[in-house]
């Protein structure tokens, strides 16, 4: 389901049983898997009308969200990160951030193509050097 004010960007692939509320802004790229929950208010209430207080969510380019995470609406992930299945996102995720656990906390660094990152910041994957400069991961292109 897309509810109205919403964009999905190019090449996102939204699995089954994802609502996309108000204000949800996915840019390209973005997967969103089975049951991933995009909340709209906070504070939800059923006897009190929250729908002046829908948060806008955006979800940055090529950001994967696994099966059964809840997004709190009102927050950005980051291009690239990941946010493990079951995870709680309660705060803004940095780009390329790896994110698990209730409520998600980071536990990483993930490469564009998504093969997490050692210590030496190289992707597993493609070879590609990553750069931490002041707590900020940096892709090599």
């Amino acid at each position: 389901m897309a509810g109205p004010d919403v964009s999905i960007g190019n090449g996102c692939k939204i699995q089954n049983n994802v609502s996309l509320y108000k204000g949800v802004h996915l840019e390209d790229d973005v997967f969103c898997g089975p049951s991933c929950v995009f909340t709209n208010v906070t504070t939800p209430r059923a006897n009190v009308n929250r729908k002046a207080e829908f948060a806008k969510t955006v979800v940055r380019r090529g950001a994967s969200i696994g099966a059964n995470a809840t997004i709190v609406c009102g927050r950005e992930l980051g291009e690239y990160c990941f946010i493990a299945a079951g995870a709680v996102v309660t705060k803004d995720v940095p780009a390329f951030a790896l994110m698990a656990g209730v409520p998600a906390r980071q536990i990483g660094w993930v490469s564009k193509s998504g093969e997490i990152l050692g210590d030496d910041l190289i992707c597993p994957r493609t070879k590609e050097v990553y750069t931490l400069d002041k707590g900020i991961l940096r892709s090599p292109s």
